[in-house]
This record gives structure tokens, sequence and C-alpha cells, in this order.
């Protein structure tokens, strides 16, 4: 059993996290809501990316930081590396699924995303009495 006091509980969700994003772009296109236009497509499109990338640099920036005084620019663009790499292996993968394809932008959405992630986690700390940037 994993210990709730150690980091490697947090790190925990961050790959449940990387297998919950695995698992969405498994889903072939004809297995998905069918969307009223393009429009819809497009923002249901962008908005699934934004959340789930969002969520994933608050994960990491939070399982990262544990037990860190401090955490700067540096750290987050380190780890915006690894969401970028995440992003490329999820674009990647999804080559293969029927219906969908790779695209370089969803990348970039991806990797800017989730820094805003990290960087809202940072502020809420810093708020919140923790450690700062």
């Amino acid at each position: 059993m994993i210990n709730k006091n150690t980091g490697l509980f947090s790190w925990l969700f961050v790959f449940i996290w990387l297998g919950f994003i695995f698992l969405l772009s498994s889903i072939p296109v004809a297995s998905l809501p069918a969307m009223p236009s393009e429009s819809y497509f497009f923002w249901a499109h962008r908005s699934a990316h934004m959340g789930e990338y969002l969520v994933l640099g608050v994960l990491l920036i939070r399982a990262y930081s544990y037990k860190k005084a401090r955490i700067g620019v540096i750290t987050i663009l380190f780890l915006s590396i690894f969401i970028l790499l995440s992003g490329l292996f999820d674009e990647w993968h999804q080559s293969f699924v029927p219906g969908r394809h790779a695209q370089l932008i969803d990348v970039a959405f991806d990797t800017i995303c989730g820094a805003f992630g990290m960087l809202v986690y940072l502020i809420w700390r810093k708020r919140a009495g923790g450690w700062c940037l």
C-alpha cells in the first residue's frame, strides 16, 4: 500500500490521469457523440484537450513540488517538456485509432494548457500561504 504522506502517492494520480487521457484517445470517432455542426465539434474538441491537460498540469506540478520550498520558471519549463512529450505520444497514439488523426496544433494547445494549469496551481498555493514562484 502506498503511504499518502509520500510523494509517490501524488505521482500515482499523474499516471492514472495519463491512462485516462490514453483511454479517451482510444475511442474511435464512430463511437463519439454526433455534433450538430463543425463549430460544435471544434469547441468540444478544444474543451476536451483543455480540460485533460489543465488537470495534468495541476497533478504534475503537485507531484513534482511535494515538499519543495520553491518552484520557479525553470521547473515549469522542464515539466512543460514532459507535457509536450505526453501530448506527442497521445497524438501519435490517436493516429492508429479509426477515424482519428494526429495534429501538431493539438500538441501545442495541450502544452500551453498544461503550463497554464501549473501556473494556476502555484498561484493558488501562494495565496493559500504555501510556497511561491
